[in-house]
């Protein structure tokens, strides 16, 4: 099996054109001999000429039908060669330096068609040539010229030379883009694949823990209400039995929304009105935090965004507050039917290595707790809506992260 089998359909049509381009290049040079007064047989010439026209014009309209091309490409390539042997046998046989222009065909089939057809189409090309220096009509020349046939022989040979190179150049040289492409296809499957296994595995743990966590949280929640009745005289250890019972509902929230995700769907709302709410629950739990929301001044549109979106958002929020040093900046925008977030901290920088692997694979983390895979997931998570995350160095200290997401908009109240 060839490597450009799936490329059959194009290929074949790139040949049929090197074909159109071939027939007329041969009508043109018979104009060209008759008017010079080469002595050919023309009429042969059109025949053979002719009847690879029916023959490509047949190719195209049953090969464009077919669901298998490469009987049909290599039926086009036969037919290239039988029209050749033709062409040759009425202009002087194997004395004809275009008796070059079956390595191309040779070529061709070699590198799309199963080796079985092109090692045939090789031993045939090599009968023909062989029977070419036995049966075919003198070569052309003007009252026995020796001289004259030399020159004609010479400018032959540089056209064979120049039509060869060209077919044979143009051909090897799209596939090789073809392959190159596929490559990079390939690379970008297997760093997806290695993405996703990682991701499993978080989401198998996660999954675990979620479930390991339920119970102490509900038990821990009941001790602080407990507490909280006995000794409600004490002010000071009231306000950090507030504070407490507030933290341990952000993580049973955290577990919702957990299964929230693995329930992913889309949900329709006032996009603005819903990242500022959001954004008001993420900052009772972080009170430590400065955060500045700046919405963009424009009507809030009404679109369906993927649960799922939310802890990839808030991982970066997370990031960034632990690294800016108790300040976040988060920017909103819209524009080419998207929308586009910067989240921005002006502390600290991301070094080149951690630029070129982030979500790729989990980056060293610089938190006393920090595992790393805020970045990863946040990648993944983007990258499967449709969307991508930039990370940038900010040139006066901090780290720029940019999510370009495409909205589902319904509406605009």
């Amino acid at each position: 099996m060839s490597p450009f089998s799936h490329d059959l359909p194009r290929a074949a049509a790139g040949l049929a054109q090197l074909r159109w381009l071939t027939l007329c290049s041969g009508a043109l040079l018979c104009v060209a001999g008759g008017a010079a007064g080469v002595a050919l047989p023309y009429p042969l010439l059109a025949q053979a000429l002719l009847t690879l026209t029916a023959a490509n014009l047949v190719l195209a309209r049953c090969g464009a039908r077919s669901r298998t091309p490469a009987l049909w490409l290599g039926a086009g390539l036969a037919a290239d060669v039988i029209c050749l042997t033709e062409v040759l046998a009425f202009t002087g046989g194997a004395a004809n330096p275009l008796a070059s222009l079956y390595l191309p065909p040779v070529l061709f089939a070699a590198l799309l068609l199963p080796a079985a057809f092109a090692w045939t189409l090789a031993f045939a090309t090599l009968l023909a040539y062989a029977a070419l220096f036995r049966w075919h009509l003198p070569w052309p020349a003007a009252a026995g010229d020796a001289a004259y046939a030399v020159s004609l022989h010479l400018t032959g040979m540089w056209v064979t030379f120049s039509l060869s190179a060209l077919l044979m150049t143009g051909f090897v040289s799209w596939l090789a883009r073809r392959l190159a492409s596929r490559e990079a296809m390939l690379t970008a499957a297997r760093e997806a694949l290695s993405r996703d296994e990682q991701l499993l595995a978080v989401g198998m743990q996660a999954a675990g823990a979620a479930h390991a966590l339920s119970t102490p949280l509900n038990t821990l929640t009941l001790l602080v209400d407990e507490m909280a009745e006995f000794r409600a005289g004490d002010a000071e250890l009231a306000a950090d039995l507030q504070t407490m019972k507030e933290q341990l509902a952000g993580c049973r929230q955290a577990l919702f929304a957990l299964k929230d995700g693995a329930e992913s769907g889309v949900r329709e709302a006032p996009l603005f009105a819903m990242l500022a709410d959001r954004l008001e629950g993420w900052r009772a739990l972080r009170p430590d935090v400065v955060l500045i929301w700046t919405p963009p001044d424009v009507p809030d549109p009404v679109v369906g965004l993927d649960s799922a979106f939310w802890p990839a958002f808030f991982n970066l929020v997370n990031n960034a507050a632990e690294a800016g040093g108790g300040e976040v900046e988060v920017r909103a925008s819209l524009a080419a039917g998207g929308l586009t977030l910067d989240v921005i901290n002006r502390k600290g920088s991301l070094s080149d290595e951690q630029l070129a692997r982030a979500g790729l694979t989990p980056l060293v983390s610089g938190k006393p707790a920090g595992m790393g895979l805020g970045v990863l997931l946040s990648h993944a998570t983007l990258a499967r809506l449709g969307g991508r995350l930039e990370l940038v160095n900010r040139l006066g200290g901090g780290v720029h992260a940019r999510i370009v997401l495409p909205l589902n908009r319904r509406r605009v109240p």
